[in-house]
């Protein structure tokens, strides 16, 4: 394997943000700053030019983000009627999860120009990073008035509704990003959370599908498709996505205790592996310190799965001592119940094995 130049060791995988009047390029074609993240991160240096995600920028472009908030500080006492030096500052403060004078920022760049898009879409999303979710809608609403195609702040507004508990309109901004933007796997994806939500489940496999045919590592994709799979009973089908997250993050917590709850307590007793279960499971605890109740009843059920009844019987009870929802001590007082008497606990079976 070819050593890195020690040259290009400091930009690979380091973050930064675009000076003034820095231009990114694209097969020659400039690329709006609109469709690059902020900050952006380089994965490959071509003499003077670094790939950026979705362009190539010039090392001379560029400031490092630790140096970002006091570079554009310097920019804006020079230039105190320029929009662009307090938006970038804005972002700056994003970087140090400094809120407060990003918004700040933001609102400055607005007054400057009203009809900054990327002002109020950066402000948008601080406000929904703090929580002030109908301000953040204001904002996205506003920078898409300003630019109809501004794929990501449809997206943005989307997850926004979405955690607003909007579904309905978010399914309505998703379906836009991909009309605008058809190799958007985040959008398929998340769109096919929602056709999952609303128990469309045909049309939630597909766009998961999409979603990873277009992103094939997408291990989120793997994961919401595998638990569709998994509650309509192609157990099989599950499994593979589910491992092949794993494959992609082994240390997705959500996934291994999925795969290792499925493997422990699988109606069909084909898919059942009580000894796989218990190696995810113990992983997953040992990872949190043995303090999470839902992470030890999976543990405790592998345990019953591979006849251990005595081992399951021990981390149920610590399950239940850790246990934060009351609504769910009856569930796991019953699973104790039968690890007691010596008895597995299978979920029920909800459908029938894809082919």
């Amino acid at each position: 394997m070819s050593e890195v130049p020690v040259d290009n060791q400091k930009w690979l995988g380091c973050e930064f943000m675009a000076k003034p009047d820095a231009t990114f390029l694209l097969d020659d074609i400039e690329v709006p700053h609109t469709n690059i993240d902020v900050p952006f991160t380089v994965s490959k240096v071509e003499g003077n030019r670094l790939w950026v995600g979705e362009a190539w920028i010039n090392k001379v472009e560029v400031v490092p983000v630790a140096d970002a908030a006091t570079f554009y500080t310097e920019y804006v006492r020079k230039h105190p009627d320029h929009a662009w030096g307090y938006m970038n500052r804005g972002l700056a403060w994003c970087c140090l999860d400094n809120k407060d004078n990003a918004i700040t920022d933001f609102t400055q760049a607005i007054r400057l120009d009203s009809k900054y898009a990327i002002a109020y879409y950066n402000r948008g999303n601080s406000w929904a990073d703090n929580g002030e979710f109908d301000k953040a809608i204001r904002d996205f609403n506003e920078a898409i008035r300003l630019d109809p195609e501004y794929v990501r702040a449809w997206y943005n507004r989307g997850v926004t509704l979405y955690e607003m508990d909007d579904v309905d309109q978010a399914l309505k901004n998703f379906t836009e990003v991909i009309r605008l933007d058809p190799k958007n796997a985040a959008a398929f994806n998340d769109r096919g959370v929602i056709w999952n939500f609303k128990g469309e489940v045909d049309k939630a496999i597909q766009d998961f599908s999409k979603a990873l045919w277009l992103k094939p590592d997408y291990d989120y994709a793997l994961y919401n498709r595998g638990d569709v799979r998994n509650r309509t009973g192609a157990y099989s089908l599950a499994i593979n996505d589910y491992s092949e997250a794993i494959r992609l993050d082994p240390k997705d917590e959500a996934t291994c205790n999925s795969l290792a709850w499925l493997l422990a307590t699988c109606p069909d007793a084909e898919f059942r592996d009580g000894t796989q279960a218990y190696i995810l499971a113990e992983q997953l605890c040992e990872s949190v310190a043995w303090e999470d109740a839902y992470y030890l009843d999976t543990l405790a059920a592998a345990c019953a799965e591979a006849g251990d009844f005595q081992q399951a019987v021990k981390y149920q009870e610590l399950s239940i001592k850790f246990l934060d929802k009351t609504e769910d001590r009856n569930i796991f007082m019953n699973r104790l119940a039968l690890y007691r008497e010596g008895q597995p606990y299978h979920t029920q079976p909800v459908g029938t094995e894809s082919k």
